[in-house]
């Protein structure tokens, strides 16, 4: 959706027409849910996430002030949401087992099977190097490359500054290889 138009709904639900605000939830679901999905390995808590985070931006939709896109605006809030959430499950015990998530869209098509398999087992150990990660290294990680945010776009949505986003998103790239790395060295 363009950001022109996502400006002309926030200004209507603003006005008191909140059906307006209703395509740009549809629009902006998928991200937000592959963003919650891969911050927690969880597809419950990643749909309560999705929830919980238009619930809040619903309510705040007067402080959003045009500066950024607003995807970024929404990207920061979710970020909080799964830190919330975060806090509260590490109080409530161990973490669940990961979830196979739902592949992303571009893995999808016709590959020979020990391709497709490769390719998935690769996913598969991504994914948990992700979640191995130090949480501000993985919410860097995957706004500047799962959801192809600037690396300011990366510090808005974290509410950190742009230096502290390059040496996060760098930080967390290096983990990932190394822990890539160790993954290859093991039987």
């Amino acid at each position: 959706m363009e950001e022109a138009e996502v400006q002309r709904r926030i200004r209507a639900a603003l006005e008191g027409d909140p059906e307006r605000f209703a395509p740009v939830v549809e629009a902006y679901t998928p991200a937000l849910f592959n963003l919650a999905a891969k911050m927690t390995g969880s597809r419950q808590e990643a749909e309560e996430i999705v929830q919980e985070t238009f619930f809040r931006a619903y309510r705040s939709l007067g402080k959003f002030d045009g500066r950024s896109r607003f995807l970024s605006w929404l990207f920061g809030i979710a970020v909080n949401v799964c830190r919330d959430e975060g806090r509260r499950n590490r109080r409530a015990g161990p973490a669940p087992a990961v979830e196979e998530l739902p592949d992303e869209p571009a893995s999808r098509g016709a590959r020979p099977a020990d391709e497709g398999l490769a390719a998935r087992q690769e996913e598969e150990r991504l994914r948990r190097c992700l979640l191995r990660l130090p949480e501000g290294q993985r919410e860097a990680i995957l706004l500047r490359y799962q959801e192809e945010l600037s690396l300011a776009e990366v510090a808005g949505a974290l509410r950190i500054g742009l230096s502290a986003a390059k040496m996060r998103v760098q930080r967390g790239l290096d983990q990932l290889k190394l822990c890539l790395e160790r993954r290859e060295a093991e039987p």
